[in-house]
């Protein structure tokens, strides 16, 4: 016990390393941006002023972001998906696997669960002795049946990684016509150099590095896939079915962002749902998951009026 406690508290000190490294680079950049570049090194006080406006707006908005990122706890399942007292006495005093499989497969009856492990047997967390709902996970930092950055925060996540670029290819877009007279030595400062060489560099490789993750969590969010969806295929009652959660880019983006436009560019919580049930795709049509073929892919696309969410993970499976 002692040993998986100091495991643990391993684990979330490691969990913090890259935070903190984040925070340190960006208080930085700010300094540098707004210090050596804007203050020292431009001499049109119009230029500074929009320089500084613009900077501001997506430093803020990155900010929040952020903020919201980190501080919005993962959403956990309800008391619902809880083995009773009674349930799971019964659970426990089971020895062989097929009986315990069908005390799950009765209780699910009444939750609203279809995805399955790859043997067909209802999904359980054994630490939390919670039945997963659909697209949940044991997280191995946490130590908790949740979703790292899900339901409740992958919005917020989205915008984070959309402002952070927009704050680097910004500072690249400004900076890089002083940055070249620093290089071809026509500004000798060697502070002011050092700090707006540096700035531009990093800047530029956080672009390019987030722009790949940003297109990558968009076509995510385009085809309504979780990062372990993406790993591993989600099984149901008839077999795995990659698209399962697929109900249209439209659907799927309002799932994320909702359907109130003007909440769409701020990190506040908009998305449909309760992070727990989803709209399946041959749901939404006539076809049944045994109708889709060996890549899951459905024989008929479908659409849904009013979906009720998603949730994307970058947590561990137990």
């Amino acid at each position: 016990m002692l040993l998986t406690a100091c495991l643990r508290r391993c684990a979330r000190l490691l969990y913090w390393i890259p935070v903190t490294i984040v925070i340190m680079v960006v208080m930085w950049s700010y300094y540098a941006y707004v210090v050596h570049f804007c203050w020292i090194l431009l001499s049109c006080s119009t230029q500074r002023v929009v320089f500084l406006c613009l900077f501001h707006v997506c430093f803020g908005m990155f900010s929040w972001s952020f903020w919201k990122t980190l501080s919005t706890p993962p959403s956990s399942p309800s008391v619902e998906f809880q083995l009773s007292s009674s349930d799971s006495l019964l659970y426990e005093q089971e020895r062989g696997g097929m009986e315990k499989s069908q005390i799950l497969l009765e209780i699910s009856q009444k939750l609203s669960v279809h995805t399955r492990t790859a043997a067909g047997a209802i999904r359980f967390c054994h630490h939390c002795q919670l039945i997963k709902p659909d697209r949940c996970h044991h997280c191995s930092v946490c130590q908790m049946l949740n979703t790292c950055i899900g339901f409740s925060n992958y919005k917020f996540f989205m915008l984070f990684l959309l402002y952070s670029l927009l704050y680097c290819l910004l500072i690249v877009a400004t900076v890089t016509p002083t940055f070249i007279q620093l290089w071809l030595g026509k500004l000798f400062d060697s502070c002011v150099k050092l700090h707006v060489l540096f700035l531009t560099l990093v800047s530029a490789m956080f672009a390019v590095t987030l722009c790949f993750l940003l297109f990558f969590h968009i076509w995510l969010l385009a085809s309504n896939k979780t990062t372990l969806e993406w790993l591993s295929v989600p099984f149901f009652v008839d077999g795995p079915a990659s698209e399962a959660f697929d109900v249209g880019v439209r659907a799927n983006f309002l799932q994320v962002f909702g359907k109130n436009k003007s909440l769409w560019p701020f990190p506040v919580f908009s998305s449909q749902g309760d992070g727990q049930s989803f709209p399946l795709r041959w749901q939404m049509s006539s076809h049944s998951p045994s109708a889709m073929n060996g890549n899951g892919h459905c024989g008929m696309e479908g659409s849904v009026v009013s979906p009720e969410g998603v949730s994307v993970t970058i947590a561990v499976d137990d």
